[in-house]
């Protein structure tokens, strides 16, 4: 059970991955709200970076709680909506959030 998706999230020295186990259905809203959380540091990736981390895990309700979401360096989590590859990308260089995948 569950609803899992995994989001990438690209910067210019590599890529961090975020996974929900319980929010997979509104990954894309919380990706795309995470970003325009992150604008005022736009500037300076890994302090956007972490803003865009801090909203997922916000917005996923896992903040303070021991389940429903992770961070990767590889993509190793279950994408109900992508073939287990990450569904959502997040890219900071270009700044825009993009879905792949059947089920988007």
């Amino acid at each position: 059970m569950g609803d899992r998706r995994m989001a990438e999230l690209k910067t210019s020295e590599g890529s961090l991955y975020f996974y929900t186990h319980w929010q997979g259905y509104a990954l894309p809203g919380m990706a795309q709200h995470a970003l325009n959380e992150a604008k005022g540091r736009r500037s300076d990736e890994s302090y956007a970076l972490r803003r865009v981390v801090d909203s997922l895990i916000k917005s996923s309700g896992s903040r303070d709680n021991d389940l429903n979401s992770g961070l990767m360096l590889q993509p190793n989590a279950e994408d109900e909506y992508n073939q287990n590859q990450p569904s959502v990308i997040i890219d900071l260089q270009t700044w825009e959030c993009s879905t792949v995948g059947d089920n988007q």
